[in-house]
């Protein structure tokens, strides 16, 4: 499982995060909510390790370094060392 969340936090799974309500605590609810639904149709990752790495990306990645990891991801690039390093660890946290 650990694969596939970090996968998915590092591809299709950040997209579209960009805009939706702000939540003054973390990252805008519809960047949670699109980052959870694009997580959890990756194979072996469940909505509730999805929300789990969101959850800890909110902690440990400011908001602006999840949207240039996004933006990476759909360029087809990798995301920063920092930016895949804190994916990985939210993903192995959670699983």
């Amino acid at each position: 499982m650990r694969s596939a969340l970090a996968a998915g936090a590092a591809a299709a799974a950040l997209a579209g995060c960009g805009s939706g309500d702000d939540d003054k605590s973390g990252y805008p609810d519809k960047a949670v909510e699109t980052f959870v639904a694009s997580c959890s149709k990756q194979p072996g990752a469940s909505e509730e390790a999805c929300r789990c790495v969101i959850d800890r990306l909110q902690v440990t990645m400011p908001y602006d370094e999840f949207v240039a990891a996004d933006k990476a991801a759909r360029e087809h690039r990798e995301p920063t060392a920092a930016a895949t390093a804190k994916l990985q660890a939210a993903a192995d946290r959670c699983r």
